[in-house]
C-alpha cells in the first residue's frame, strides 16, 4: 500500500531544481563537521553534502528494504531524477551493487549497496575513503560527497549515497559511466572533547623548528597563499598521547605572536585516523585556528599537524586544549567496478 501511495505522489509532484538544492541542505545539515581527509596541491575541495537518491520503482525496493519510507521521508520527487542501474562486482569478500544513478548537467549521483559476504568485518560504521569514482574526462576537476545512510546489520549490508559535480558548470556527456570503489574502512569510532591539556604554562618562546614540505593546509581566509615549505615546530617527547597510542601533542611554542601546537597522528593513510584540536580561552570562547599545516614523514605512516592560534602569551596559563579524535579498525582494499548506461541528462 505504501508503494502505491508513494507511486501517486510521484506521479503528482515535479522535481525542481529548487526542490533539489533543499533537499541536499537538509541533509547536509544533519552531517556532523569532521576535518578534511586530504588537500591537492592545486586546488582543496571540501566536500560536498550528500543528495538523497533513489529509484521510484518496485525493483529497487526490492534490492533495498525501506527505500520508499526513506524517499517519502525526505524527499518523493527527488527520487524522480534516478534510472535503475542493478549492477553488481564483488571483490575480496565484498558485493557492490549500484542500485542507481543519475546524471544531470554538471551533476550526477550513485546509490550502492556494499555487503560482507564473509558476514565479519561490517558494523554499523563504514566509509568508501574517497576511493569511489565514476570515470569521466572531467576538464575543470570535480568535487565529491559520500554519505552512509542505512545498514542492515542481520544482512550485513551499507547503503552510500554519493554526488559528484563537474567545477565550472561543465555538463556530463555521453551516456556510457564506469563507477568503481578501491577502499573500505570499517570499525570507525569518534571521541570528542578529549582532554589534552589544561593549562599551557611555560609555553617555550622561539622554539626549535625544522623545515618540511607541506602537503596539506587548512585556513579560514581564502586570500592566504599556502606555502610549498614551513618551518614546523620540531617534535619533542610527547606531551599528551591518546590511550590508543594513536595521537600525540609533540611540541608547543611561541612564536610570531600566535601559539603553535604540534599534533602526530599514526595510521593517518591506513586507516584515516585523523583529529581536530581545539583551543578554549581564559572566557571559555573556542579559538579557531589561523592556520593548519601538514606534512607527512618519509618512510611510516605519520601525520603532523601545526596548529596555529592567534592568542595572548599573558592568557596561555588560563587555556586548554582538547580534540576531536576519528579512527578505524580495518581497511579492506578491493576491486569492484561496473559499467552502465544512462540517458544523457537522466
Amino acid at each position: 500500500m505504501f508503494q502505491e501511495r508513494y507511486r501517486k505522489m510521484n506521479e503528482e509532484i515535479a522535481p525542481a531544481g529548487e526542490l533539489l538544492a533543499a533537499t541536499a541542505a537538509k541533509m547536509h545539515s544533519a552531517q556532523k563537521n569532521r576535518p578534511a581527509r586530504r588537500m591537492r596541491r592545486t586546488i582543496a575541495i571540501a566536500a560536498a553534502a550528500a543528495l538523497v537518491i533513489g529509484c521510484g520503482t518496485p525493483a529497487l525496493a526490492a534490492n533495498v528494504p525501506g527505500v520508499y519510507e526513506t524517499l517519502y521521508l525526505l524527499s518523493p520527487a527527488t527520487a524522480q531524477f534516478f534510472m535503475p542501474v542493478n549492477e553488481v562486482s564483488e571483490s575480496s569478500g565484498v558485493k557492490m551493487e549500484v542500485v542507481s544513478a543519475y546524471v544531470r548537467g554538471d551533476t550526477a549521483g550513485v546509490y550502492l549497496t556494499m555487503q560482507d559476504l564473509t558476514g565479519e568485518r561490517f558494523n554499523g560504521s563504514l566509509d568508501l575513503y574517497d576511493s569511489y569514482s565514476l570515470h569521466y574526462p572531467a576538464r575543470t576537476g570535480q568535487m565529491s560527497g559520500c554519505s552512509l545512510v542505512a545498514y542492515d546489520d542481520e544482512t550485513k549490508t551499507a547503503t552510500f549515497l554519493i554526488e559528484i559535480t563537474n567545477m565550472d558548470g561543465e555538463v556530463f556527456g555521453g551516456s556510457k559511466y564506469t563507477f568503481s570503489v578501491r577502499q573500505l574502512l570499517t570499525g570507525q569510532r569518534e571521541q570528542t572533547d578529549v582532554a589534552i591539556l589544561d593549562g599551557l604554562d611555560e609555553v617555550p618562546l622561539d622554539p626549535p623548528t625544522e623545515q618540511q614540505y607541506v602537503n596539506g593546509a587548512s585556513t579560514p581566509d581564502a586570500t592566504v597563499d599556502i606555502p610549498d615549505t614551513y618551518d614546523f615546530l620540531k617534535p619533542q617527547a610527547a606531551l599528551w598521547q591518546s590511550e590508543d597510542s594513536v595521537f600525540s601533542l609533540s611540541a608547543l611554542g611561541y612564536r610570531g605572536g600566535k601559539l603553535h601546537a604540534l599534533y602526530a597522528t599514526t595510521g593517518r593513510l591506513a586507516h584515516d585516523n585523523h583529529g581536530w584540536f581545539q583551543l578554549t580561552a581564559p572566557d571559555g570562547t573556542e579559538v579557531s585556528p589561523a592556520m593548519t599545516l601538514m606534512y607527512q614523514t618519509d618512510g611510516d605512516d605519520t601525520q603532523y599537524s601545526e596548529y596555529i592560534y592567534d592568542v595572548s602569551y599573558l592568557d596561555l596559563p588560563a587555556c586548554k586544549l582538547t580534540g576531536s579524535l576519528y579512527t578505524a579498525d580495518t581497511m579492506i582494499e578491493g576491486d569492484w567496478r561496473v559499467t552502465f548506461r544512462l540517458p544523457h541528462g537522466a
